[in-house]
């Protein structure tokens, strides 16, 4: 075994099925579990690493420092969810079977249960088995009160290491705070995301295009890097600064911690004057600000697929 990791620690587990499972034919129950955990095997995209399968769930992780953002994290999860979501309405629209498998399918739903610690990875046959305290944890919360306590069903729990380590202080005040107690441990403080509001608002959301007339400067690059990481790295302002070209920038009126519709990202940029757009008011001549408004939608556009 190699020597200990520090990072992610994610898994999908779907919602229900036990139930469904006992409920419905087993010829298509297998099939529509089949169907939903290749949809959340493709949805674990790099940096993300799949452990394995295990009954209803898929096990993943990602090495410490592979998300360079919060919010991407955030969001790839919520998008995970939308998918799973579409999936299951069209298996109900679709559906012509009168058993029990495919007229119960609607009760099934997802939840995500996030940790950041130490582990190590232990190859066994054909996948990476994670080994450490911190795994034990996350499993262990599988088990817990959130639906008593919260009354929500379909969400992401998030340990508040993950949170600490996603730096997602300003994205968590939407969350609900919770708590477990978890033999030989003691009380985990917890972050509970309610998905289901997230469905609700892009169940309909579709790309934004822009049409061929409005676009000012176009430059295409390819990039050997999922799109996921590079749609993080120009959200952060050092690297962006790269980009621009700018010496300073800050990013305004975030929503609710989020980079969304009404964020500004503003630059400042020295130079000659003739290469500012805005000119720094007063004496500072050789210096100019920008401000360049955020025109994308809730998230980055290749996510929701």
């Amino acid at each position: 075994m190699a020597a200990p990791n520090r990072g992610l620690l994610l898994i999908a587990d779907i919602t229900g099925y036990t139930d469904y499972l006992n409920e419905s034919e087993l010829e298509h129950a297998q099939e529509t579990l089949s169907a939903l955990l290749e949809l959340l095997i493709e949805h674990t995209r790099p940096p993300l690493i799949i452990s394995r399968l295990a009954g209803d769930a898929v096990i993943s992780y990602a090495l410490q420092g592979a998300f360079p953002g919060g919010q991407t994290f955030v969001e790839m999860l919520e998008d995970t969810y939308v998918a799973f979501r579409r999936a299951i309405e069209l298996m109900v629209l679709n559906n012509t079977c009168q058993c029990n498998a495919c007229a119960n399918v609607s009760a099934l739903d997802l939840k995500f249960f996030v940790h950041e610690g130490r582990f190590g990875v232990q190859r066994l046959s054909a996948h990476d088995e994670l080994v450490g305290s911190d795994v034990n944890l996350i499993h262990r919360l599988l088990k817990n009160h959130v639906v008593e306590a919260t009354g929500v069903r379909a969400y992401t729990l998030y340990t508040d290491a993950a949170v600490k380590y996603l730096e997602l202080e300003e994205i968590s005040i939407a969350m609900l705070p919770h708590a477990e107690t978890v033999e030989h441990i003691g009380e985990v403080r917890l972050w509970v995301q309610d998905m289901h509001p997230v469905w609700q608002r892009k169940w309909d959301s579709v790309q934004v295009t822009i049409p061929p007339e409005r676009i000012a400067q176009q430059l295409e690059i390819e990039i050997e890097v999922p799109p996921e990481l590079v749609w993080d790295y120009l959200g952060i302002p050092e690297f962006r600064s790269i980009v621009i070209g700018s010496d300073r920038q800050e990013i305004l009126h975030r929503k609710e911690g989020r980079i969304a519709p009404g964020t500004v990202f503003f630059y400042v940029i020295t130079g000659t004057p003739s290469s500012c757009r805005r000119p720094w008011p007063g004496s500072l001549s050789n210096v100019c600000c920008q401000k360049i408004s955020c025109p994308f939608q809730e998230s980055a556009p290749w996510f929701g697929s």
